[in-house]
């Protein structure tokens, strides 16, 4: 037993334990280092706002409400003394999955035993056991493991199992109303409030009380009329009691969620799901079908894994004679294959149920994802198949245990190439883990699995264009345009602003938006651009309409405050004062603007005041510019003792910074002169 447990605990960590050291990548990035809710001074924003910080009930929200897995967040930030490390945080990843493969473990054990006492089938080798060690290295997992965003799965499946295990006791107990019950529905609440697709647990066990407590009586008589089928089929009351306890809180948990985003369904772009929004009804089933295809292909041969599997990965099937139409007829057909072979007499009971039951934790886990109740914003999401891959696991260990059943093959022969999978899954997943550990490589390894995925191109556009590589970068945001992807054209307009390519740049930054009106980024760095050619009425104009599109952008409130002060337009700069701190009222940069607006035109108390608060927000970040600028403000006022301190202050943080260093030392010798 604690042998087992530590083979598990062992291998679940291994393909990861050296990786994770490593940055955050992709989604991690707006979701924990952008998302106020992480750093935020009080614990109940994450229960207002969606995964990403936006207000849950706004048109701009993804709807996506995971709060207690955003208080997770928060409380690595707290113990790392208030730093975000990316390392800590996959470091508690890490935790997490090896926490889910123990449970995954013990679930399979708990199967396995309920059927076997009922059934007595005679299990060969620890099957249990086995699966859980495929569970534990599927290369399909390390998504959800080295990307912190995919916390969120592991911790619903967490939940989801100690859902399931506690129910499994609730069935034991005589009363049906039971505390068992009562903690496994608490427990599938939670796991919905990690992410959504854990409220799905209240359906497994539906099928589970099914599966195990329905009995069908066989009759002499060879017609039957309505009242004999009744009488066919049976099942406890209590079972039935449970059944719809369970069905009523699911309803209630469903609504509760429905209500918490403000009775919207979400708003995608067609890029994020080009099948949600085909006009051609026959392109987006059959494009659908064959994503549920790729997806089961994922699990049983996960070779192409990529970050990001929107616009233009999969392009959409549009008539008959796309050959991707026999990949989803073979998958009908072997639905309608296992479908026959369930229903048929050729299985003992017991192997029917467990196969039952793995294609409850394959499919109702998934179904969210399948764009049947509403449209979702991925096309294809690895992290989506964690919590369906424990199905398909214990469907591998079925099938294992049906060779095994067979006494003319050699097990041993079977046992070793069962074990071989394992260690490919297992090398796969360590190198795979190595491409999340930073964007760079992650990025890059895209380009072969998903060449034609217009972000994919943008992504390594932007990498490119951090490592000076202009050459490269602007190929592949050439790329990216293609697909009309607005933010590759606002990039394309940066790349080209910073190579003194001023007409061809603003060509970009218009073109972007045209394909998206409301783009405060694109608004904010085309007002940079017209600051650049001198244009400042035409920079400002931009960054009033940045602002107006999204009124918390501090980089334009900055600007704008900035181009004010420096154009010596104080009266309007002192206009939007109050409006630009009522937007940010915890923005170091606005206070440190307004200082020194304030500061220049000699409102003296004043500008300390702003000074002194915007050191404070910044905290650890403080620059030796702000201390400087202070001290001007001081040397200014003829503090002349605290201005000398300030300027120290600012050398103390940058020995080199030139303009605290030319200033102290005329400051030093006029108080000298005066001697």
């Amino acid at each position: 037993m604690y042998f087992k447990l530590l083979v598990i605990l062992s291998v679940s960590a291994a393909p990861f334990l050296f990786s994770i050291q490593g940055d955050f990548v992709f989604d991690d990035s707006e979701a924990i280092v952008k998302n106020k809710d992480i750093t935020s001074t009080s614990w109940l924003d994450s229960f207002s706002n969606d995964f990403w910080g936006t207000n849950i009930k706004s048109n701009h929200s993804h709807k996506s409400y995971r709060p207690l897995t955003i208080i997770t967040y928060r409380l690595n930030y707290i113990f790392n003394n208030k730093e975000l490390s990316a390392t800590q945080f996959k470091a508690t990843n890490l935790a997490c999955h090896a926490i889910c493969c123990v449970l995954v473990w013990q679930t399979y054990n708990c199967i396995w035993t309920k059927l076997n006492i009922k059934h007595g089938d005679k299990i060969l080798v620890d099957l249990p056991f086995f699966a859980s060690l495929l569970f534990s290295v599927h290369p399909v997992h390390v998504e959800a493991v080295s990307g912190i965003v995919g916390r969120s799965d592991l911790l619903a499946t967490m939940t989801f199992l100690l859902s399931f295990l506690i129910y499994d006791r609730a069935m034991k107990n005589k009363n049906v109303l039971n505390i068992y019950l009562f903690i496994s529905i608490i427990a599938a609440g939670l796991s919905m409030l990690f992410k959504e697709n854990g409220v799905t647990i209240l359906g497994v066990c539906c099928i589970y009380e099914v599966i195990i407590n329905l009995r069908i009586r066989k009759l002499e008589k060879v017609k039957y009329n309505m009242s004999d089928i009744f009488k066919m089929i049976h099942m406890d009351i209590k079972c039935i009691y449970r059944i719809i306890i369970i069905m009523m809180c699911a309803i209630i948990f469903l609504y509760a969620r429905w209500a918490v985003m403000g009775k919207n369904k979400p708003e995608f772009k067609p890029t994020d799901n080009p099948a949600a929004f085909s006009d051609n009804l026959f392109s987006k089933i059959a494009t659908y079908n064959y994503i549920y295809f790729f997806n089961i292909m994922l699990l049983i041969w996960p070779q192409w894994l990529c970050y990001d599997w929107s616009m233009g990965c999969i392009p959409l099937i549009n008539n008959v004679l796309d050959f991707r139409i026999l990949f989803v007829l073979i998958m009908y057909l072997y639905i309608f294959l296992y479908i026959k072979a369930v229903i048929g007499g050729k299985y003992k009971k017991s192997s029917k149920r467990i196969s039952l039951l793995a294609t409850s934790f394959m499919l109702i886990p998934f179904l969210p994802a399948t764009n049947i109740v509403f449209p979702v914003g991925f096309v294809i999401a690895e992290r989506i198949l964690y919590i369906p891959s424990i199905g398909y696991c214990l469907f591998i260990a079925i099938g294992l245990g049906k060779i095994l059943q067979h006494n003319k093959i050699n097990h041993k022969i079977v046992i070793s190439v069962f074990l071989y999978i394992i260690s490919i899954y297992g090398i796969k997943s360590w190198l795979r883990a190595y491409d999340w550990q930073n964007e760079y490589k992650l990025f890059t390894n895209a380009l072969t699995v998903c060449p034609l995925n217009a972000k994919v191109r943008y992504n390594v556009a932007k990498v490119a264009d951090a490592k000076q590589n202009t050459s490269w970068a602007m190929d592949e945001y050439e790329e990216a345009i293609r697909k009309d992807f607005p933010a590759a054209w606002m990039n394309l307009g940066i790349v080209l602003a910073n190579t003194g390519r001023f007409e061809e740049s603003q060509r970009a930054y218009k073109t972007a938006l045209l394909y998206r009106k409301n783009y405060p980024d694109c608004f904010y760095n085309l007002g940079n651009l017209y600051l650049e050619t001198n244009r400042t009425n035409e920079a400002m104009d931009n960054w009033y309409q940045a602002i107006n599109s999204n009124p918390k952008h501090v980089s334009a409130w900055t600007n704008l405050l900035a181009l004010l002060d420096n154009t010596n337009q104080i009266q309007k700069a002192l206009q939007i004062i109050p409006k630009a701190l009522a937007e940010l009222p915890n923005s170091p940069s606005i206070y440190f603007a307004i200082a020194n607006i304030y500061g220049k035109h000699e409102q003296y108390t004043t500008a300390e005041k702003y000074f002194h608060q915007a050191i404070a927000l910044f905290k650890e970040r403080v620059q030796a510019i702000h201390y400087a600028n202070l001290g001007v403000l001081y040397h200014r006022w003829r503090k002349h003792d605290l201005a000398k301190q300030m300027y120290k202050m600012a050398l103390k943080i940058d020995p080199h910074f030139s303009s605290a260093k030319i200033n102290l030392y005329n400051l030093e010798m006029k108080i000298k002169n005066k001697q």
